[in-house]
């Protein structure tokens, strides 16, 4: 009896270590991963943040250099000592601190472009009713042309004939310049610079003349108008659609990641146009 008694009692002390043994082991466990997951988390956080930051500052490092093509492809130079809007992107790149390379590269290429690059208009329907119109100055437009469409496919979409893009959109080049004289003098000088029309305007606070030419020739007038006495402060292509279509917000925000998706992976893009209403 006393023997039975006495096993039982190391049975049951053994069972008393085993169990203590295994709550403690539970506990320290939990313990362990609930520190390494809060670890992980963190990481994983801090990891979000970062991703996060460097695709804003690539935004607008890609904004600023979106511009700076627009700016050079407006005045025709690429001088920043001679061309103050394009040195104030510049000074503004350098006070959010981008890195000198990457700016030096921005700014080879645009002067690259500018003396052996042309302009070139790509439309590609991106669904049944939405056409994006993409601008971009290249001496290699069948090398830009295989990137272009690589990256459409992706949001289904493809490039389509021109034709399809002048259904769509009134596309026009204009010119924008200054001279002291009135409209019926600038009507006539439109007439020998074989523009299209000319409209008096406002640009920048001040009078001046919006002279309409070819699609993407704006060089036939542009020469006439400085031989005849105009300083040239802006140079634009532009696509206007004939009507606006209207799509759900989820189809929109396709359509802006296709955008910049094409624009920071090629540089060669100056800008993209759409058929899309703005509500």
């Amino acid at each position: 009896m006393y023997i039975i008694t006495f096993l039982t009692f190391l049975q049951f002390s053994t069972m008393k270590y085993q169990w203590n043994t295994l709550i403690y082991n539970t506990y320290r466990n939990i313990f362990v991963e609930t520190r390494r997951y809060a670890g992980h988390s963190k990481w994983k956080n801090i990891k979000a943040t970062k991703q996060a930051q460097d695709s804003e500052k690539s935004a607008i490092f890609r904004n600023l250099a979106i511009k700076m093509k627009s700016v050079i492809k407006e005045t025709g130079n690429s001088d920043p000592t001679e061309n103050v809007k394009l040195a104030q992107l510049i000074n503004q790149a350098k006070k959010i601190n981008m890195p000198k390379n990457t700016l030096k590269s921005i700014l080879d290429k645009l002067e690259n472009t500018k003396k052996n690059g042309s302009t070139y208009v790509i439309s590609a329907r991106i669904s049944k009713e939405v056409m994006l119109v993409l601008y971009i100055v290249t001496d290699n437009i069948t090398d830009k042309k295989l990137q272009i469409t690589y990256i459409l496919k992706k949001f289904n979409a493809k490039i389509v004939d021109s034709s399809a893009l002048f259904n769509l959109f009134d596309c026009t080049s204009y010119i924008i310049a200054s001279k002291n004289c009135n409209l019926d003098q600038a009507m006539e000088d439109a007439i020998i610079a074989n523009a299209e029309e000319v409209e008096e305007i406002k640009y920048e606070n001040n009078e001046c003349f919006k002279f309409t030419g070819e699609f993407l020739q704006p060089e036939k007038i542009l020469t006439q108008l400085e031989n005849l006495g105009y300083t040239i402060l802006s140079i634009k292509n532009e696509c206007i659609p004939n009507t606006r279509v209207q799509i759900l917000k989820e189809d929109i925000e396709v359509i802006r990641k296709c955008k910049e998706k094409l624009l920071a992976e090629i540089k060669e893009i100056e800008k993209i146009e759409d058929n899309i209403l703005v509500s």
